[in-house]
């Protein structure tokens, strides 16, 4: 049976598998949002109701992974809700607090020399400090981003599409007529789903540190994406 904390570096893992793939459909996404060439171009004449199409879909399925990612507490789903309250757990998070600071280093195992071995002793147990204060300063950080996060209007929102219009198909009784959930109803704008999705990443970057003792390469995959999303409206609006 796997630990608890491999549990945790499993879930840590997957939430961010998941989250990089909500960042690749959103690289798409949002140029048909905040770049005024890409409308004009492929949003309009004969290519318009596919244009509104597929915004449409990237929308609902970003949202639909948004929700899921932060607010879910399926106990078998990655969550940064689940993933954050793991760090209640006291005896838990001095077990990570402890990984993310003691390190073996190969110089001490290999000296001999006594006196050496003490000072590098000295220098070990100075960071080791020094990392034991840096992982609760992660924490802190990540507790309070995480308490701002939740509390935003638009998340809310961006779960009752995922309960309501996408996941499940929900007609609503008004004035005597049954009809679809309107979105627009739920005060959501273009630029919360790209606010939402930077607040996520602050934390799955520190969640993977306080669990996996592991950053990634954020700006390498913002440069990748960035050049297949050029590459990708650039050749769609060069076959118009």
């Amino acid at each position: 049976m796997p630990s608890q904390i491999e549990k945790l570096e499993a879930h840590a893992s997957h939430l961010l598998d998941a989250f990089i793939r909500l960042t690749e459909r959103y690289s798409l996404l949002d140029p048909m949002l905040f770049d005024s060439e890409v409308p004009k171009s492929r949003g309009s004449g004969a290519q318009a109701r596919g244009f509104l199409t597929l915004r449409h879909s990237l929308f609902l399925s970003c949202a639909q992974d948004i929700a899921k990612l932060t607010l879910d507490s399926d106990k078998r789903t990655p969550s940064i809700k689940s993933l954050i309250a793991a760090f209640d757990d006291a005896t838990l998070c001095r077990d990570l607090r402890d990984r993310f600071a003691i390190w073996v280093l190969p110089s001490v195992e290999t000296e001999t020399d006594p006196e050496i071995i003490e000072a590098l002793r000295r220098i070990e147990l100075r960071e080791q400090a020094e990392r034991r204060t840096q992982f609760d300063e992660i924490l802190s950080r990540a507790r309070t981003n995480w308490d701002a996060l939740s509390s935003e209007a638009y998340l809310a929102a961006f779960l009752t599409i995922r309960d309501k219009v996408s996941a499940h198909t929900e007609v609503l009784l008004v004035a005597d007529k049954y009809q679809f959930l309107d979105i627009g109803t739920l005060g959501i704008k273009w630029a919360d789903m790209k606010t939402a999705i930077r607040a996520m990443r602050e934390l799955v970057e520190a969640l993977g540190l306080l669990i996996r003792n592991a950053g990634f390469a954020w700006e390498s995959l913002d440069e990748q994406l960035g050049k297949a999303s050029v590459a990708f409206w650039s050749e769609t609006k060069s076959a118009t």
